[in-house]
């Protein structure tokens, strides 16, 4: 009796769920406004999965210690615009290895950077991220550690990505590409501001 009065009220559950979850509107986005971004190396916005760009040194702001090490210890691949842009959905694409830590970023009216998300252990080809409230910004960066301790699921080292000492090309990691949309109103939206 108990089993199938369980079976009953999770089939009502599971049913009012999928009602929830179908009614529930779709994003349209945009169109990727990182295309017309500028960068030091355009082959990681240029809208072609089959090119690859790299991250870049961190320029240092200022000539303090923490910018310093910032620039020591990490590579980014910096997005800027002239005018504002707002951004909601990401989308970034590399090979597997390429990414597995990382932190996304953008520029705030004072001028500081803000951590929006920080990745750790991604294996993903393809990670996307939405933000539940839209950013505008001028600017906007993945923030890269120069060397990390690539990990198995066992916890076992898998590889050591570079050593200490000069710089090397595995350092600056491979991007194929990274994406930048908005959500645009949709036609439900726009129908009842009409009215």
């Amino acid at each position: 009796m108990r089993i199938g009065l369980f079976v009953i009220v999770l089939c009502g559950v599971l049913g009012l769920s999928g009602c929830i979850l179908s009614s529930t509107p779709s994003l349209n986005w945009s169109k990727n406004v990182a295309v017309v971004a500028m960068s030091d190396d355009p082959k990681f916005h240029d809208d072609n999965v089959y090119t690859e760009g790299a991250t870049t040194s961190i320029r240092e702001d200022a000539r303090d210690i923490a910018s310093q090490q910032e620039s020591d210890n990490f590579t980014e691949a910096a997005l800027s615009w002239n005018i504002p842009q707002t951004i909601q959905h990401i989308v970034i694409k590399a090979k597997e290895g390429q990414l597995e830590f990382f932190e996304i970023q953008y520029m705030n009216d004072e001028e500081k950077w803000v951590t929006v998300k920080e990745v750790r252990d991604n294996l993903r080809t393809e990670y996307k991220h939405t933000l539940r409230e839209p950013i505008v910004t001028k600017k906007f960066r993945l923030k890269v550690p120069r060397r990390w301790d690539s990990r198995r699921i066992g916890g076992q080292s898998r590889s050591k990505r570079s050593e200490t000492g000069a710089p090397t090309a595995a350092e600056y990691r491979k991007i194929q590409e990274i994406e930048l949309y908005y959500a645009l109103p949709t036609p439900a939206t726009e129908a009842s501001s009409m009215q």
